[in-house]
Order: C-alpha cells, then sequence, then structure tokens
C-alpha cells in the first residue's frame, strides 16, 4: 500500500514538473517572439530581391548579400541572377535570354546549375554565350558577393533582352517557378533611374519602388529603371512563391556614394522579398506614393514645325524625353488643334498642328493634355474634335473645353483634374465654382486640381484677377492650382495650406525674343496620404527645345521665384522642394 501511495506522489509530482517546464516555454517563447533573436528569424524564408551592380554602391550591395543570408531558412541550392543587357549582345545573337552553355560547370569559382539551363533550352528561346556573360558587370560585379556568403550554391546568368515584352517575361517567370527547386532564389541586378540630378532620380524612385513591391503588373513597362523586365520576373517569382513581403535594405543615389553632386546621376534601390504577413505593410509609404509632372505651354507649329521637319518629330521633346518617364500623370497644356492636313498660318496667331505631333506626344510619355486654351478652337469645331480623336489614338486623354465651363474630369486612382479656360471663353466665375464644389462634394477624399488658362501674357506676377479666382477655388475644394497662357513663369502662393502655380510659362514654343519666354518650371509632384512633395525643377528653353537646367542656372532661377513667391516658402523654393501636410 505504501510503494502505491509513493508511485502515486511521483506520478503527480511529475506531471507537476512538466506543467510547470511546459508552462515555462510557453512564456519564455512569448518572450522570445516580441524579441525575436537570430534563429527564429533566420527561421523566415526568402524568394530573392533587387540589388545594385555598380560597384560605386558596393556598401549597399554587401548590405543585400548579409541580409540576404541572415534571413535565408537554409541556404539556397541555386540563385538565378538576372541583369540587363548591357552591351546589347541580344542586336547579334537575337531577342532571346542569353545565358551560360549547358556543359559549363563552374563559372568564376561557382558551380553552375547546368541541369536548369538544360531545361529552360527545351521549352524558351535562349542563346548560349558565355563571352556575353563574362563581359557583363550586370553578372560579374556580383559574383564575389555570392562566393562569399554562398560558396555552396549553384548560379544560373541571364541577360534580360531590353526588347522582351510582358507576355514573355511572364512566361519564363513561370518556367523557373514551375522547374526550379524550393530552395531557388531570383536576384534582379538592376539600377534605377539614370542620367538625371538626384531631385529628378528621387521622383522618379517613387514611382518605380511602389510598382515593384505592389506587383503592379501593368506599370512595369513605364518605369524608369534600366532593366523592368528583370524586375516584373523576380517580383512575378515571389508572387507565385508567395513570398511577397519586402525588407528594405536601402535607397541611394550616386552622390550619396560619391558626395558629390552631379547632373548625370544613377539611383539604387534595394529590397528582399520573403515570408511575411503583408496586412503588416499596407501603411508603408513605399506603397502609396503617386507622382504627377506639370509643364507649361506647348505649341507645335511656326518655327518648332519647321524644326520638327528639317530634323525630326520627335525633336521638340529629345533632350527632356528621359525627364518625363517614369512618372503616373505627366501633364500639359495643348495650346492648339492637331488635325489631318495643317494649313499654313505663317506667323500668325492661329496654330495648326501635323497629325504626327500625337505620336510625338506619346513618344515623350505625355498621357494628360489640356484642350482649355485660347487656340484649341484654331481650326474649328472639326478641329478640335479631330485633336481629341488622334490624341485618344495615342492613348493621350484630354480635358476641358475651349469655349464652356466643362464638367467632365479627368480621374485616376484617387486624383481628379478639372481644366477651365479663362481666355476668350463663355465660362463664368461662379460656374467655375459651383463645379468644383459639386465634384469635391461628391469626391471628398479625393485629391483635386484645378489648371486654369488665364492672366495676362509675359506678365511676372498674377493679376488681382487670377488671385482672386484662385482663392475662391481653394475656398471651394481644390487641392491644386497650376495655370498657364502668360509664357512666363509667375509666382507660387500658399493659401490657407494649399499651393497655386500662377503660370508654368512655356515648355515648347518659339518665342526666342526674350530670356523670360525660353524659362519655364515644371513641377513633380508626389501625393502621399499624409504629405505632399513639390519638385521644382528649372527649364531652359533652346530653339524650341527645353531641357533640365544647369545647378547654376536652377539656382538663379529659383531664387528669382522665390523673392515673388510666398514669403513663407521662400526658402523651400531656394532648395528646389517643398513639403507640406495634407490637410
Amino acid at each position: 500500500m505504501r510503494k502505491k501511495i509513493l508511485i502515486f506522489i511521483f506520478l503527480i509530482f511529475l506531471v507537476s514538473f512538466f506543467g510547470w517546464i511546459s508552462k515555462f516555454k510557453g512564456e519564455e517563447i512569448r518572450i522570445e517572439n516580441k524579441e525575436k533573436p537570430d534563429f527564429l528569424k533566420k527561421e523566415l524564408e526568402i524568394s530573392g530581391g533587387v540589388v545594385p551592380h555598380h560597384l560605386l554602391a558596393k556598401d549597399l550591395i554587401e548590405k543585400f548579400f548579409k541580409n540576404l543570408y541572415f534571413y535565408s531558412k537554409e541556404k539556397p541550392e541555386t540563385i538565378i541572377l538576372l541583369s540587363p543587357d548591357h552591351y546589347k549582345a541580344e542586336s547579334v545573337l537575337g531577342n532571346f535570354f542569353i545565358t551560360l552553355f549547358p556543359e559549363t560547370q563552374e563559372f568564376h569559382q561557382l558551380k553552375v546549375d547546368s541541369s536548369l539551363i538544360r531545361k529552360l533550352a527545351q521549352t524558351h528561346q535562349v542563346v548560349f554565350h558565355n563571352s556575353s556573360i563574362k563581359r557583363d558587370h550586370g553578372i560579374t560585379n556580383l559574383l564575389p558577393f555570392i562566393k562569399k556568403y554562398f560558396p555552396e550554391s549553384k548560379i544560373v546568368p541571364f541577360l534580360s533582352p531590353l526588347s522582351l515584352d510582358q507576355k514573355r517575361a511572364e512566361s519564363f517567370c513561370k518556367f523557373l517557378n514551375r522547374f526550379s527547386s524550393s530552395k531557388t532564389v531570383v536576384i534582379a541586378s538592376v539600377d534605377f533611374s539614370h542620367y538625371l540630378p538626384s531631385e529628378v532620380a528621387r521622383f522618379h524612385d517613387v514611382k518605380s519602388m511602389r510598382v515593384l513591391v505592389n506587383f503592379e503588373k501593368e506599370e512595369f513597362k513605364n518605369i524608369e529603371v534600366d532593366s523592368w523586365q528583370s524586375l516584373y520576373i523576380m517580383r512575378c517569382f515571389s508572387h507565385l512563391r508567395n513570398k511577397e513581403f519586402p525588407v528594405i535594405i536601402g535607397h541611394k543615389t550616386s552622390d550619396d556614394f560619391s558626395g558629390k553632386k552631379s547632373e548625370n546621376t544613377t539611383s539604387y534601390f534595394s529590397v528582399i522579398f520573403k515570408n511575411g504577413d503583408l496586412k503588416r505593410i499596407k501603411s508603408q509609404e513605399v506603397l502609396q506614393g503617386k507622382t504627377l509632372l506639370f509643364v507649361g505651354d506647348i505649341m507645335l507649329d511656326r518655327d518648332v514645325e519647321r524644326l520638327m521637319k528639317k530634323y525630326n518629330f520627335h525633336y521638340p521633346f529629345e533632350k527632356v524625353e528621359h525627364f518625363l518617364k517614369g512618372i503616373d500623370i505627366v501633364f500639359g497644356n495643348l495650346e492648339g488643334p492637331i488635325v489631318q492636313n495643317p494649313p499654313d498660318f505663317g506667323y500668325s496667331l492661329r496654330f495648326a498642328f501635323l497629325p504626327q505631333t500625337g505620336n510625338s506626344l506619346s513618344f515623350s510619355h505625355f498621357n494628360l493634355l489640356s484642350l482649355a486654351n485660347n487656340h484649341t478652337l484654331d481650326m474649328g469645331k472639326k478641329g478640335f474634335e479631330n485633336t481629341k480623336k488622334i490624341l485618344d489614338k495615342n492613348k493621350i486623354n484630354s480635358l476641358g473645353s475651349p469655349l464652356k465651363c466643362d464638367e467632365d474630369f479627368f480621374e485616376k486612382e484617387g486624383i481628379i483634374f478639372l481644366a477651365f479656360n479663362k481666355i476668350s471663353s463663355l465660362c463664368s466665375n461662379e460656374k467655375i465654382i459651383e463645379i468644383v464644389k459639386k465634384v469635391k462634394k461628391r469626391f471628398p477624399q479625393k485629391f483635386l486640381v484645378v489648371i486654369f488658362h488665364w492672366g495676362r501674357e509675359y506678365q511676372s506676377k498674377s493679376s488681382t484677377f487670377q488671385r482672386k479666382l484662385a482663392h475662391q477655388t481653394i475656398d471651394a475644394g481644390a487641392d491644386l492650382i497650376v495655370g498657364s497662357h502668360p509664357h512666363v513663369v509667375q509666382e507660387i502662393e500658399k493659401y490657407k495650406g494649399k499651393l497655386i502655380f500662377y503660370s508654368l510659362g512655356n515648355f515648347v514654343f518659339d518665342q526666342y525674343f526674350s530670356k523670360e519666354t525660353q524659362e519655364a518650371l515644371a513641377v513633380g509632384v508626389e501625393i502621399y496620404p499624409e504629405k505632399l512633395i513639390f519638385r521644382l525643377f528649372p527649364i531652359q528653353i533652346k530653339k524650341s527645345q527645353p531641357c533640365l537646367g544647369s545647378f547654376s542656372f536652377s539656382k538663379k532661377f529659383l531664387e528669382k521665384l522665390a523673392l515673388k513667391s510666398s514669403p513663407s516658402l521662400s526658402e523651400k523654393i531656394k532648395k528646389g522642394i517643398i513639403i507640406e501636410k495634407r490637410k
């Protein structure tokens, strides 16, 4: 009996002991989850990521591979490297993915996954050319880092053809997902904005980063990077593997690394995609920024037409095409009609543009143009309708009426545009205010931009009439006002926390008679839920060709603009950037 009692007591002790241990461990795990020690972090799986290939950014590259190693649950069996075809080998070898010969066992002292290359060769159009791979820095600059962190992993390098379309990119991604092992990582070796000042590069990167992280499929081909195809394939692979949580490694420009200010920078954005709860990232700023770019008057007749005929129809935009790329909405005021057989009006004040100009505007990335001005009816109602048809054919949206108060608006992703002509039109101020109030009441949460064609020609300051209407329009609900017509840049005003750009001046014109008519302002706007960023880009116009102003020109231009604008904006204007809270 005594023996049974002792056994019973011993069993109770064991149950209590293991219950206590279990309770202790549970508490310990909760603490560890909170603190996220290294061994738990390393359990998270990765699908791949984006890393720059310029060795100027070697610190960012190193950081990427350190984090890639850190977040790997198990070290990758295969690392697939996707790079731009920098030296255009496709021009000789054809529009194919370029990779190593399947017989290649080792490349730069790293093993090659020959079996995956053979599978690809059976199902996709590829060409084998070791020399092209060896000479492309998009591949070779990353290999020392792979060797350092993943010496046992096999590699498969690919050069993505620059002419690759989205359908083939997606097909390639699906192949990789199907035939590669679960321990495969895809790395896109891609640099972002090129050959532009840092301020422009950062502006362009807003869309590029958002499209990449959010996987906005249809927008990849519209971002400004050196290989959207490589980015698309990597991001598609992450999507198919259900490993889409972004860990942002860094975002810098070459100026940040060199310590010098250059007019031709490269920007770098690095991110890793892994397992994780996507709900946790919905409020991140990188997912939400929308970008707009506003430029002034575009006139494509008279001397501009003569220059286009002499050189080519893209002539007016050749020096800004790169600047206008990679932005959600690129807006300008089209100062005249586009018709099939434009008459020669000489140097009169009637304009008519050749039909090829529609393609030129599309080539330059314009996707929204105002027709609410005093020249759109220069070829009558028929010319006005023909203009809209040609723009539509070139996938350019048009907005506004030259005669009446047009209540139709353009809307894209929470941003609404209204345009009104106040030069020789029947559109009263009262009707404008009524329309603005109506639209704002209907869409109270959307960002409302109102475009005005107004003011006195060649006057560097707005008139009393402009200021009164601008204030009434903001009181009615407008969030931003942008003006055109004076052919010169007018001041920027801050009224009740909202900005008014009274005139951006010319953008493309043949008014060579003054310095002021050959200077302009382009305004980049970044829209976030809680703030607005306005970037001021001074423009110089030479022989009807706009281009970004030099550093010295821009400094003087912005200082002059600050003197005539709202005093509260003065220092911000001089720096070329205005940041405002959304109200």
